[in-house]
């Protein structure tokens, strides 16, 4: 019997499917990293500043997500707070025709689309909006 090549690489069948994800995240560059050390040559091996390199460039990759993870919170929370206080006001809102709609904001809806002004019971973009009076 004869083999013709051999390779590394199985199959178990026990391994899950995983979607292909459509963005590098920090899991994605340890991996990455994991990776070039377990196949790095062992008679040049990775330098030691550059190693560092790339693990600052992990945390710092790290805390600029979570930093926006942070301020898409905080703007959410800012919208919401602004708009809250806009229930009881008369406004002027632009309509999906493009005219001005004159009214008093009646409440809030906040669903998967976003928060939505209910003026003169129809359903408004807080961008709509153009002028507010008390």
């Amino acid at each position: 019997m004869e083999v013709n090549s051999a390779s590394s690489i199985y199959y178990n069948p026990q391994d899950k499917f995983q979607p292909a994800k459509k963005e590098l995240d920090k899991d994605a560059f340890l991996q990455i990293l994991v990776a070039q050390l377990r196949y790095q040559n062992p008679m040049s091996p990775v330098d030691q500043d550059q190693f560092m390199t790339q693990i600052t460039q992990i945390t710092a990759l790290e805390q600029i997500m979570n930093l926006n993870k942070n301020m898409e919170v905080l703007l959410r929370t800012q919208k919401l707070s602004l708009t809250a206080n806009l229930v009881g006001k008369q406004v002027t809102a632009v309509g999906e025709d493009g005219r001005d709609v004159e009214g008093t904001v009646e409440k809030l809806i906040i669903n998967e689309n976003g928060i939505k002004l209910v003026i003169n019971g129809n359903l408004y973009d807080y961008d709509a909006v153009k002028e507010i009076r008390s």
